[in-house]
């Protein structure tokens, strides 16, 4: 049985070149619309970072982010974004669970 040879090869080819591309392009879309990946090594590292996130319902949740030396905790839904608290760090509570801290807050026991 001799190789296949013309057009027909090259249509194979290109149909299987194509397909792989394809493969690709869909996962890196998935990857960026699920967030799953964080940044790629040798990304910009900002001075903006997301400590941490709770979500409370579709497209509503409560996220802390630090800026600079600051912790911001923001309430964040669909259409808007509410500032709920700011501090330094200085004066932030280490705890890291996020869901502890924030039922330390509503319940009224802080220490600042």
């Amino acid at each position: 049985m001799a190789p296949e040879s013309g057009l027909g090869s090259v249509l194979k080819m290109s149909a299987a070149l194509f397909f792989i591309l394809a493969m690709l392009l869909l996962a890196y879309y998935f990857m960026r619309r699920l967030n799953i990946g964080g940044s790629f090594p040798g990304a910009r590292k900002g001075v903006l970072e997301i400590v941490d996130r709770l979500p409370l319902g579709p497209r509503q949740n409560i996220t802390v982010v630090k800026y600079r030396d600051q912790e911001i905790v923001v309430g964040v839904t669909q259409d808007n974004i509410t500032l709920l608290q700011a501090r330094d760090e200085g004066h932030a509570k280490i705890d890291s669970d996020f869901a502890g801290y924030l039922e330390k807050e509503s319940s009224g026991s802080s220490d600042s």
